[in-house]
């Protein structure tokens, strides 16, 4: 859609929550008979580059993602009157929040619940991507099986210019080295999942989780569980209030050790992840360069009356799914878009190249008596002279 052009296919279009330190908009609307959910910037947002770009980089990260535990993002589309929008499929259901204010869940359930968030949350990590924005209100608990979906992936929605101390009050799930501008991994999830299992133990719906949510909430993230996968185990297991304490002595005393060498374990750690990054990307690079001959050979042209261009969509999609993680990094997202686009290009060039070769064969032995007289005309062609006369019979005969 080009920069002026706006949808008319929404209708309905009726306002939901406005963030109120972010830069969004929610709204409900139809499209094609159903009922969608559109994220809108704040009118005085709508404008300002900087949030365009974010917005547009949230659909570019959450439409890749296949999870059935995230909600799907569908179309990112111009709308009159609200601007460039994320179109995401609407669900029946209330957010966690709602749920836990009103004691509708039962302690099997929030458990169950608090499982499908570390698996979703293991889905998003483990394609290089954390939450950022993981609280009460971004857990939809869905209406008729009580099935888990987040929501609101991506960078926390932040105000700069709000009050930091009721701004600190307020993202009371955010972690602390997101609200401080720090770097940050997917410990800061763990953090704001532990901070919903304290907000579900404060109102008495589930006190069974009490150590786990002590082990997430560490203020220094490297006290905190490592993985995701820690904290599931940590709900479906449970950890005794002995372990956790021994935990906590043991976290103390190794920081205290640490500290002097910490620095440098944090750069060598950081260094070779990036090592790991470029060989780990260089090497799935060349896999897609090796794979496409046998692309090529597998949509080769054997007949003109075969369209020259070919769906190759399926294996596409393959490809792209491979370099998932590289498209979320800001550093390799441009290189992996280029591998993707020469792996394309050169699918159609074999495809064209395929034709070429087809209807040069085809032209110099048919009897047509138009080609006849067109290869008379030449006097010791080449190849290259004959395939410019094949072309112009060809059109000719179309």
């Amino acid at each position: 859609m080009s920069e002026n052009n706006f949808s008319t296919d929404f209708t309905d279009i009726r306002p939901l929550h406005t963030s109120r330190y972010g830069n969004s908009r929610v709204f409900t609307a139809r499209f094609g008979g159903k009922k969608v959910i559109v994220k809108a910037l704040k009118a005085e947002c709508a404008d300002d580059a900087a949030c365009r770009a974010s917005l547009k980089q949230e659909f570019d990260t959450t439409s890749m993602l296949d999870n059935k535990y995230i909600r799907k993002a569908l179309d990112f589309v111009k709308i009159e009157g609200l601007g460039d929008c994320i179109i995401f499929e609407y669900l029946e259901g209330k957010p966690l929040s709602e749920h836990v204010r009103v004691g509708t869940l039962s302690e099997k359930q929030v458990k169950s619940i608090l499982t499908e968030v570390c698996d979703a949350l293991y889905y998003l990590h483990r394609n290089g991507l954390v939450h950022c924005n993981l609280n009460p209100e971004n857990i939809l608990v869905t209406a008729n099986d009580y099935r888990v979906k987040l929501i609101d992936i991506g960078v926390p929605e932040t105000r700069q210019d709000a009050d930091r101390e009721l701004l600190i009050k307020e993202m009371e799930f955010v972690a602390p080295e997101i609200i401080k501008g720090e770097d940050y991994d997917a410990r800061a999830d763990i953090y704001s999942l532990g901070k919903i299992m304290e907000f579900i133990g404060q109102r008495n719906i589930s006190k069974q989780f009490h150590n786990a949510a002590t082990h997430s909430t560490q203020f220094s993230k490297e006290q905190r569980f490592d993985t995701i996968s820690d904290v599931r185990s940590a709900i479906s297991k449970g950890h005794s209030f002995v372990k956790i304490i021994v935990l906590a002595v043991v976290a103390v005393v190794v920081g205290a050790l640490a500290v002097i060498y910490i620095p440098k374990i944090r750069a060598n750690v950081e260094k070779e992840r990036r090592e790991r990054l470029e060989v780990d990307f260089a090497h799935e690079i060349e896999r897609m360069q090796a794979a496409t001959p046998d692309l090529c050979e597998k949509y080769h042209l054997t007949s003109l009356s075969e369209p020259i261009a070919v769906d190759w969509s399926e294996d596409s999609l393959e490809m792209a799914e491979n370099l998932m993680r590289y498209l979320t990094m800001d550093n390799y997202r441009g290189k992996a878009m280029k591998a993707l686009h020469d792996q394309s290009e050169a699918i159609a060039e074999s495809r064209q190249a395929d034709f070429d070769q087809l209807l040069l064969n085809e032209f110099k032995s048919t009897n047509d008596s138009i080609a006849v007289a067109l290869r008379k005309g030449l006097a010791d062609p080449t190849d290259a002279e004959l395939l410019n006369e094949a072309r112009k019979w060809y059109e000719n005969r179309q």
